[in-house]
């Protein structure tokens, strides 16, 4: 694969590239002047140690895995007590990032609240996707509100805080 110039990798599929491609594109992210950013995501799946020590030589400025299903969880565990155990994610850092998915069928607000809470439990700052087809549903409106709410970096920021110092937080308003 062709690696192009630039500092945000949009690849969603990085991690299932070879070790070699990986390591090209590292070394292609600290030629450049500014920060990397890996918005497209991490797969949790596919994190290991060596990746998290390059990444940790590169200091992006953000970095985001994905919880989108029930069994992304135990990956994301993983990936959290990696990043833990080399000093990358600390009770003040913001920087690891997690896109959580909501309002898919079956979800609820509580469901997604924890969800997204036991994202911050784990040190990764969640930014709510919502799912597309929410807009078939009835509370709609509510949904999108959600998202927001839980989208918004100052008020999730917030949310850490007493989450991290509570070990708590407030059910979300309806």
């Amino acid at each position: 694969l062709k690696i192009k110039e630039g500092f945000n990798i949009i690849d969603s599929n990085l991690l299932a590239c070879s070790e070699s491609h990986i390591k090209k594109v590292f070394e292609m992210l600290k030629r450049q002047k500014e920060r990397p950013r890996f918005t497209g995501g991490l797969e949790a799946k596919r994190f290991k140690i060596w990746i998290a020590e390059e990444i940790k030589i590169l200091n992006p400025s953000s970095a985001f895995f994905a919880y989108d299903t029930a069994d992304d969880y135990d990956s994301l565990v993983e990936a959290s007590k990696i990043l833990k155990e080399i000093g990358e994610i600390t009770s003040t850092s913001r920087k690891y990032r997690c896109y959580v998915l909501i309002g898919f069928k079956g979800d609820t607000f509580e469901k997604a609240e924890k969800r997204l809470v036991d994202t911050i439990k784990l040190g990764f700052m969640p930014m709510a996707m919502l799912f597309n087809k929410a807009e078939l549903r009835d509370n709609k409106k509510q949904w999108i509100g959600f998202q927001r709410e839980w989208a918004s970096p100052i008020i999730v920021g917030s949310k850490m805080t007493k989450i991290i110092n509570n070990n708590n937080i407030e059910p979300w308003r309806k």
